[in-house]
């Protein structure tokens, strides 16, 4: 016998539902998550209790000192896949305790499943429809969150800004959350007043989402009107595919050990260039909670600054019932990693000892800074039944230990065969942008590559989706600790198209921290108080 457990994607069970082939899977997926949102927040098995795993609120274990993560969650380390795959376990048993959900299993939302399609439609309607008709009720419970608990910024040196209040409901782009201080609130209500519309604001969100999915490179001709499209190397689809070629676990795990491969193997431009699942993860997350990328033909096309979604942020993203669904993606992208690789049974993932992201920068809950991970590490807060917590080998056999699998989906093996990166023109150059420290930022930011060419045309060539926090501006350790750095491929046709008849230093290559509230920031013309910008180096 197989699993017991089958997760399928959302956009099956909800077509089951739309064709009234089988209502019965979408109808009781909303009441186990009606059912556990009831629940007192108190409760082990509620939303709010659960949903607080990932960041707020806070642990009382180092949370008030900046140098620690309050939260749980494991990112920018080996454990970000194998931490997310037990905690969407703990949500999904969580769901099936709910009366008449006992069969329940999470979706995942296929996140490049409409790829392409017009009007925009890559996140499920059942997510971003206010309403749901079940029971005598309207009400949606993956739409959003109404907090049953104030969430209260407990880090020392923080002004509280990303605290949250009691009846407090969750936010997606274009709209802002951002509500701990009383100017936030009126700058809040004033820029959502501009969005009074659900329906207008989904399919906002879905424009977004989707130009973030299939964004790509793309140089104006004169005329304006028809941009000449570049092979793909940063668009979110794109990364997604290039994570499955990633060579070992440690690698495909978190975005700190890919940065290191691909530093130690510079000096082969066309082969060491490796994304790992973690950076399509995050971009994600900034393209729902609240950061916005211009389309295909969007040259025109206004930015709406000021938006702050939860997703965009470690402390709230697991408040927006988005993320599970999101998460589930994340996981099923995972699994199918390991089936490529022949690495599904208990103990066959495997680390580099000491390499980057395998040792703890930043402490959190039971672990201090500097601490060595490995597969027998905890992943607190989820107990085993007699005693202590699972690691990592215990979250690797999903289908015999953990029982459950994964329906067909968008990246399944036959469903991609047409698709071949290694077709594609090689990469003949590596740009590297650094000099820049997260704790200068408030939350999360993009940083954005650009280029201008002999013809004169600025063009957007690469970009990062960088998933922080709000309260890292008070932490010394951070000032030291937190250097992120980037790294954007270039390939052959790209830059030909760059060069024209000139040479490659003709070039004119610089990089630019996208925040919430400012979508520009010439690195040579910084605002008082604020950091310079980056900078830009060949690797």
């Amino acid at each position: 016998m197989g699993p017991s457990r089958t997760r399928y994607s959302l956009e099956y069970i909800q077509n089951l539902y739309d064709t009234g082939q089988d209502r019965s899977k979408l109808k009781n997926l909303i009441r186990a998550f009606r059912g556990i949102q009831a629940l007192d927040p108190k409760h082990p098995n509620s939303f709010f209790c659960i949903a607080g795993y990932h960041g707020e609120p806070f642990r009382e274990d180092g949370a008030t000192d900046p140098k620690w993560w309050g939260g749980y969650c494991w990112h920018s380390t080996a454990l970000f896949p194998t931490w997310h795959r037990a905690y969407l376990l703990r949500l999904e048993d969580a769901l099936r305790s709910i009366q008449g959900c006992q069969d329940v299993t999470l979706p995942f939302w296929d996140e490049l499943a409409n790829m392409g399609v017009k009007p925009a439609k890559p996140i499920p309607s059942v997510l971003t429809s206010p309403r749901f008709d079940l029971d005598g009720r309207n009400d949606n419970p993956l739409y959003s969150y109404k907090l049953q608990e104030a969430l209260v910024e407990k880090v020392k040196d923080t002004n509280e800004r990303y605290s949250k209040h009691v009846d407090y409901e969750t936010v997606r782009y274009p709209l802002s959350g951002l509500v701990g201080t009383d100017k936030d609130k009126e700058e809040s209500a004033l820029h959502n007043s501009a969005y009074p519309d659900r329906v207008t604001n989904g399919q906002i969100l879905n424009d977004n989402v989707a130009n973030w999915l299939e964004g790509t490179v793309k140089i104006k001709h004169d005329d304006e009107k028809n941009p000449t499209p570049m092979p793909d190397t940063y668009s979110i689809y794109a990364r997604y595919l290039r994570c499955l070629q990633a060579p070992n676990y440690t690698v495909f795990s978190n975005t700190t050990s890919q940065n290191r491969w691909i530093e130690e193997a510079r000096r082969d431009p066309a082969s060491h260039y490796v994304v790992s699942l973690e950076s399509p993860h995050n971009a994600i997350h900034l393209s729902v909670g609240g950061f916005y990328q211009k389309g295909p033909h969007g040259y025109n096309a206004d930015p709406i600054l000021g938006a702050n979604g939860d997703m965009g942020d470690n402390e709230t993203a697991g408040f927006d019932p988005i993320f599970y669904f999101h998460h589930c993606f994340i996981d099923y992208v995972f699994a199918t990693w390991q089936r490529t690789k022949g690495l599904t049974k208990r103990g066959s993932l495997t680390l580099l000892k000491g390499y980057p992201g395998t040792i703890l920068e930043q402490g959190q809950p039971g672990y201090p800074p500097g601490t060595i991970i490995d597969m027998t590490t905890g992943l607190i807060p989820f107990e085993k039944p007699g005693g202590g917590y699972y690691d990592s080998n215990d979250m690797t056999d999903f289908e015999n230990d953990l029982d459950y699998t994964y329906h067909t989906g968008s990246l399944d093996p036959k469903l991609r065969s047409d698709i071949n990166l290694n077709t594609r023109a090689p990469f003949v150059l590596t740009k590297k942008v650094y000099g820049i420290n997260r704790a200068q930022y408030k939350g999360s930011f993009v940083i954005r590559l650009y280029a201008r060419g002999n013809d004169g045309k600025e063009v957007e060539v690469g970009r990062d989706a960088i998933l922080s926090r709000w309260s890292v501006q008070g932490c010394s350790n951070c000032l030291t600790h937190l250097d992120v750095e980037t790294y954007i491929p270039i390939d052959k046709t790209l830059l030909n198209t760059l060069r024209g008849s000139g040479i490659t230093d003709d070039i004119k290559w610089w990089a630019e921290v996208q925040t919430r509230d400012r979508l520009r920031r010439p690195p040579t013309e910084p605002h008082r108080g604020e950091p310079e910008g980056p900078k830009v180096g060949d690797l």
